[in-house]
């Protein structure tokens, strides 16, 4: 969603800024912030923070969660949540003055999204429901999907793989029915990561060779990285390791220029592990240093998490056992500290809250539905039983015009329809009739 502009157009935009001021030229900013959201990140935050500046003054809150929402996906993408949750915190509490509640789901998924970066698994799983809730109330089914996709990664991080592929699934079906081909690709990238690792590589990478066609059909450029990666992971389960480096430095040339740091890392491992799988130590422990160094400038305990883990293996491959033994220390620290049998129960508690909520939701509204459709019949039996159709022939006299019943019997006209029919009649007489048969009373012309 932009202020004034589905496309916006950033070097147009950077000049019409020069030429606006007042809501107008908060308006630019707002669109120049989403203009630059998948291509540059610190331009994002540049020209929203600017935006807000300008904010203070207006009364302005549906453009204000604009640029806040901007600022919020911004710092996600740069790994700097606790940032970004305050801004997901304020746009939160602008949608509930707007009382839009599309935007507040939309507010609770991106809030979502930012706690399972922080290895707040079972607040992650609240938010998405939050949003699931209500966007399955609202029939957004497109954002239904996504939402979906969002909690199949949740189950997928506890290793509840079948379970993430049931969400996954269901995700897949609403995006091929709507025919929405973003929402496809990022369910079938996350369904092909869920073969992958239950043993099933060359069906994950069917999967992603049908993510990286949609994403290059749809010009994503800046959506390619994560699904090079990730095939370039299967061929190095497959032992296909020159395949693969050539994935992941496709990958990595995009994540640089975007400056998603997260993902840069991991895909530094990754080439880093497959150096090391073909007996090239000196270049493995180069670039797992160059992932290592992203960790000083990530907040995610996850993506840390899985550096650490990385790197211990690297250090194994190479025979430098002492750092592998420590790194793999760190690794199940964090590990410990995100999955505790306390979250994997609040997870559960919060499934089966929703999955109830969800049934008495569904049954409520099922029962509304046969109330309606019940009433609905009886209001039309009723009218059926009310209503006599007259059709066929109509025996009727020539002379006295009276009309000749199923029995037999004739009847003037006005009866038998009557007892035929709800028409009632009300006798009076024709200005001919009354001519005829009272002339004394017959009045002609135009009174004065």
């Amino acid at each position: 969603m932009t202020a004034s502009t589905d496309n916006p157009d950033p070097e147009a935009l950077k000049k019409k800024l020069k030429e606006t001021d007042g809501l107008e030229r908060i308006r630019i900013l707002a669109d120049l912030s989403v203009a630059y959201r998948e291509t540059d990140r610190r331009q994002t935050i540049e020209f929203g923070k600017q935006g807000l500046e300008l904010l203070e003054d207006t009364e302005d809150k549906k453009l204000e969660s604009i640029i806040l929402n901007e600022l919020c996906w911004a710092y996600q993408c740069i790994g700097e949540y606790q940032t970004a949750l305050k801004y997901g915190f304020k746009n939160l509490e602008i949608t509930d003055i707007t009382n839009d509640e599309i935007s507040r789901s939309d507010s609770f998924n991106r809030i979502g999204i930012i706690y399972y970066k922080l290895s707040n698994i079972d607040k992650a799983l609240d938010y998405f429901l939050k949003a699931l809730r209500i966007f399955e109330e609202s029939n957004e089914m497109l954002k239904v999907s996504s939402i979906l996709n969002n909690i199949s990664i949740i189950y997928s991080s506890l290793n509840d793989e079948s379970t993430a592929l049931d969400y996954c699934n269901r995700a897949i079906e609403i995006s091929e029915k709507h025919g929405c081909l973003t929402n496809l690709a990022n369910s079938l990238n996350n369904a092909g990561g869920i073969f992958r690792r239950t043993g099933y590589p060359e069906k994950g990478l069917e999967y992603y060779h049908r993510v990286l066609k949609i994403r290059e059909e749809l010009g994503e450029r800046w959506k390619i990285a994560r699904v090079l990666t990730n095939m370039g992971m299967i061929h190095d389960d497959l032992s296909n390791h020159e395949k693969a480096l050539d994935f992941f430095f496709r990958a990595l040339e995009i994540e640089t220029e975007k400056g998603d740091t997260d993902d840069a890392s991991q895909t530094l491992l990754s080439i880093s592990l497959s150096y090391a799988s073909t007996g090239k130590f000196e270049e493995a422990y180069k670039y797992a240093g160059k992932g290592l160094a992203y960790t000083d400038h990530i907040d995610s305990p996850i993506v840390k998490r899985n550096i650490y883990q990385s790197y211990s293996e690297v250090c194994e491959m190479i025979g430098n056992f002492k750092e592998a033994l420590e790194f793999q220390k760190k690794y199940k620290t964090l590990n410990d500290e995100i999955y505790t049998e306390e979250s994997s129960l609040k997870v559960n508690e919060l499934r089966a809250k929703y999955e109830s909520d969800k049934k008495e939701r569904d049954t409520e509204i099922s029962r509304l539905r046969n109330v309606e459709l019940a009433k609905t019949n009886e209001d039309l039996k009723r009218a059926l039983s009310e209503v006599k159709h007259l059709s066929g022939l109509l025996p009727i006299c020539s002379a006295c015009k009276k009309i000749r019943d199923d029995h037999g019997y004739w009847e003037q006209i006005e009866s038998y329809i009557s007892s035929h029919s709800k028409v009632q009649f009300n006798h009076s007489l024709c200005p001919e009739c009354m001519d005829r048969l009272y002339p004394e009373l017959a009045v002609r012309g135009e009174s004065e």
